[in-house]
C-alpha cells in the first residue's frame, strides 16, 4: 500500500526521485521511486545498523551481484545498486499488482487453471533464481506479486544476506516467516534449493485454500506443526495436492526437485534441454568468450506495491531492463567444422558442382522511417561449408568459385536492392500487434520500446510472427537483436513454421538452420566478426533461386555471415515471418533477446 514520504524519509536518492512509502521490512525501506526518464521503480533502502555490520554489507554484496544473474521472467528485475556508500539501495522494477496474500484474502483462493498456472509460475521463477546460485529462503505470499502477464516473485537473496548479520534479524529467531519456512532452517541445518520446493508448497497451498498449511496460533505452535505435524491441505484443488504434499515432506531429500514440479505441473516426460558443446578444430584457439553481461533480477520488499485489486490480463508493464552496458572488447569467435546436410534434403540443385558460387550484391538504403541510412563495408569473403549453392538474389550477380570442400561465398558489399518495405517496427507502441505474454509465464513482451522472448522451460524455442498479412515470396528481413542468454541462439525466420531460421549466438556463433517441430537442423554456420556486445543488426534474405530452390543468404552489422541454396519448405504461399529464441539440443537455462528496429521488405 503506497503511503505519503514521512519528514524524515529521502526525497531522492541517486538519480531517483522518490515519491511514495511502499512498506518497511527487516532489511529496510522500500520506495516508489521514478528515474530520469519518468519510469517507475522500486527503490529499498537498507537499515543504517545492518549497512555497518561487515558480514552484511559482504554478503548483500554478494547476492545483489548474484541476483542481477536471474532471468527476469517471473521476477522483479534488479535495475540499479548502491554497494557502497550511505545508504545502501537497491532499485528494482516496479511490479503493479497486489501481493497473492491481499488478491486471496480480497477475491478468494485460486482454483482449477488459474492455480495450476499460478504453481506453474512459482517454480518456474524458483528455477531460475536456483540457476543463478541462489537460495530464495523466504518465499511467501507476500513475495509473490501479480503483475498483468502474470506472479513475480520477488526478495531472493535478502533473506541469506540478512543471515549474515550479526544485527537484528526478524521476529524471533527466524530469517524468514515460520509459517512458510522449512523445518531444516529451524534446526539449522544446510540450506539447499529443497528448502525453496517447502515453500513453494505452502504458497501453493494458501493460494488455493486461502490459509498457510501450517499456520494457526502461537509462534511455538507454528514452529512445532512445520517441524513435527502434518500439513492441513483440506480443500486443496486434487490436481495439486499430491504434488505439495510431497514437497511438504519434512526430509529435504524426500522433496521433489524445481524441475520435477514443472515436469508434473506440465506432462513434459523429460527436463529442459541444454546448449550443445561445440567441438573445435585443432587449430583454433580456445580462448573462452568474452564475459556475459549479468541481466537484471528482483529484490523487492515484501509489504504491498499497490492499491490496486488483482489486475486483468493487459498489455505488459512499463518497468524496463537495466540501462545499456558499455560495449566491451569484441569477443573470441569460434569455428566450428562444417555440419553434414540432411540426407533427405538437398541444399542445392541437382546436377550443381560442389564449389559454391556466391552473389556480388550492391545495397540501396533501406526506407525505414526509423532506420538511419545502412553503410555497411566492402564486402568480404567468409569461408562455408559445401552445402552452400547459389545465391542468386535480385540485383546481383553471381561469381563462380573453385571447386572444394569447403566453399568461400563472397557475399558482396551487403543485401541486395528491396523493392519495397512491407512492414517495419519500432516497438515503441505495444498496440503493434506482435503476441504479448500469457500465463503461465511471460515468454513474449514489450518492454522498453522494445521486445523480448524467452524460450521457457517447457518448449525448446519461442517465436512470435510479424503481424503482416501478406509475405513477399522474396524477401529481406532486418532487425537488432541482442541476446542475454550464453546458451541461447536468437534470430529470424522465414516461411512459418516448417520454413528457415537464421539464428546468432552471444559467442560468435552464427547459423542458418532449416525449422522443424523439433530443434532446428543446421543448413550451414558462420562466424560473426566484431561482435557487439549489444544490439547487433541482422539481416536475412529468403529469395526465389535457380531450379526452385530457395537462396537464403545472413549478414550481421553489415558483414557476410553465411549463404545457402535450399529447398522451398511447401508449395503455395510463404508462411509467416518473424523473430525467434531458440536453447538448443543439450542446453540448460532459458534463453532470452531483446529485439528492436524490424523491418521487412520484398526484394
Amino acid at each position: 500500500m503506497q503511503a505519503p514520504l514521512r519528514d524524515r524519509d529521502p526525497r531522492r536518492l541517486g538519480p531517483y526521485r522518490l515519491t511514495a512509502r511502499l512498506g518497511r521490512g527487516g532489511m529496510g525501506t522500500v520506495y516508489l521511486g521514478e528515474d530520469g526518464g519518468d519510469r517507475q521503480v522500486a527503490v529499498k533502502v537498507i537499515n543504517p545498523e545492518l549497512a555497518d555490520d561487515e558480514a552484511f554489507h559482504e554478503r548483500f554484496r554478494r547476492e545483489v551481484t548474484a541476483a542481477r544473474q536471474v532471468r527476469r521472467f517471473c521476477t522483479a528485475a534488479v535495475l540499479d545498486a548502491r554497494l557502497d556508500g550511505d545508504p545502501l539501495y537497491v532499485v528494482t522494477e516496479y511490479v503493479n499488482g497486489p501481493s497473492v496474500e491481499e488478491a486471496v484474502k480480497r477475491e478468494g483462493p485460486l482454483r482449477g487453471g488459474d492455480l495450476e498456472s499460478f504453481a506453474v509460475n512459482i517454480a518456474t521463477a524458483l528455477s531460475a533464481i536456483h540457476g543463478a546460485g541462489i537460495v530464495h529462503r523466504d518465499l511467501k505470499p507476500s513475495n509473490v506479486l501479480l503483475s498483468p502477464t502474470g506472479p513475480r516473485v520477488i526478495d531472493f537473496g535478502i533473506a541469506r544476506a540478512l543471515d549474515a548479520s550479526d544485527g537484528p534479524t526478524r521476529t524471533g529467531q527466524f530469517v524468514g516467516t515460520p509459517a512458510y519456512i522449512a523445518p531444516e532452517l529451524m534446526r539449522g541445518e544446510e540450506i539447499t534449493p529443497a528448502a525453496d520446493v517447502f515453500s513453494w508448497g505452502c504458497v501453493v497451498a494458501f493460494a488455493g485454500t486461502g490459509r498457510a498449511p501450517f499456520g494457526g496460533g502461537s509462534l511455538p505452535e507454528t514452529i512445532n506443526r512445520v517441524t513435527a505435524g502434518d500439513p492441513d491441505l483440506d480443500g486443496l484443488d486434487p490436481a495439486v495436492r499430491d504434488l505439495v504434499a510431497r514437497s511438504l515432506a519434512k526430509d529435504p531429500a524426500d522433496r521433489p526437485a524445481v524441475k520435477q514440479l514443472i515436469q508434473a505441473l506440465t506432462g513434459e516426460d523429460e527436463p529442459p534441454a541444454t546448449p550443445p558443446t561445440v567441438a573445435l578444430p585443432a587449430s583454433e584457439p580456445t580462448a573462452e568468450p568474452a564475459e556475459v553481461r549479468a541481466e537484471p533480477a528482483p529484490a523487492e520488499e515484501e509489504p504491498e506495491q499497490t492499491e490496486k485489486p488483482a489486475p486483468k490480463p493487459a498489455p505488459a508493464p512499463a518497468p524496463a531492463p537495466a540501462p545499456a552496458t558499455s560495449v566491451d572488447s569484441v569477443p573470441p569467435t569460434r569455428t566450428a567444422g562444417p555440419p553434414e546436410p540432411p540426407a533427405d534434403e538437398p541444399t542445392h540443385p541437382v546436377g550443381m558442382p560442389a564449389a559454391a558460387r556466391a552473389a556480388a550484391l550492391a545495397k540501396r538504403p533501406s526506407p525505414h522511417r526509423n532506420h538511419g541510412l545502412l553503410m555497411v563495408a566492402v564486402g568480404a569473403v567468409v569461408a562455408v561449408s559445401t552445402v552452400i549453392g547459389v545465391l542468386n538474389l535480385p540485383g546481383g550477380d553471381r561469381t563462380p568459385q573453385d571447386s572444394g570442400t569447403t566453399a568461400a561465398a563472397d557475399l558482396g558489399d551487403g543485401p541486395p536492392d528491396v523493392e519495397d518495405e512491407i512492414f517495419d517496427d519500432n516497438f515503441s507502441d505495444e498496440g503493434s500487434g506482435w503476441k504479448t505474454a500469457t500465463t503461465p509465464a511471460a515468454d513474449a513482451s514489450y518492454r522498453d520500446k522494445k521486445y523480448e522472448l524467452h524460450v521457457l522451460p517447457t518448449t525448446t524455442r519461442t517465436t512470435a510472427a510479424a503481424p503482416v498479412e501478406k509475405i513477399p515470396d522474396s524477401q529481406l528481413i532486418e532487425v537488432k537483436v541482442s541476446p542475454k542468454d550464453a546458451a541461447g541462439e536468437a534470430g529470424v525466420y522465414c516461411h512459418g513454421d516448417s520454413g528457415y531460421a537464421f539464428l546468432l549466438s552471444r559467442d560468435g556463433r552464427a547459423r542458418i538452420a532449416r525449422l522443424s517441430s523439433g530443434q532446428p537442423t543446421t543448413v550451414t554456420t558462420g562466424t560473426v566478426p566484431g561482435l557487439r556486445d549489444g544490439d547487433n543488426r541482422l539481416q536475412a534474405a529468403c529469395a526465389k533461386g535457380e531450379g526452385g530452390n530457395i537462396d537464403l543468404a545472413m549478414w550481421v552489422n553489415g558483414k557476410p555471415v553465411a549463404s545457402s541454396a535450399a529447398t522451398p519448405p511447401s508449395e503455395g504461399e510463404p508462411g509467416p515471418s518473424g523473430l525467434l529464441v531458440v536453447r538448443p539440443e543439450d542446453a540448460t537455462g532459458w534463453p532470452e533477446a531483446v529485439f528492436d528496429d524490424f523491418s521487412l521488405c520484398s526484394l
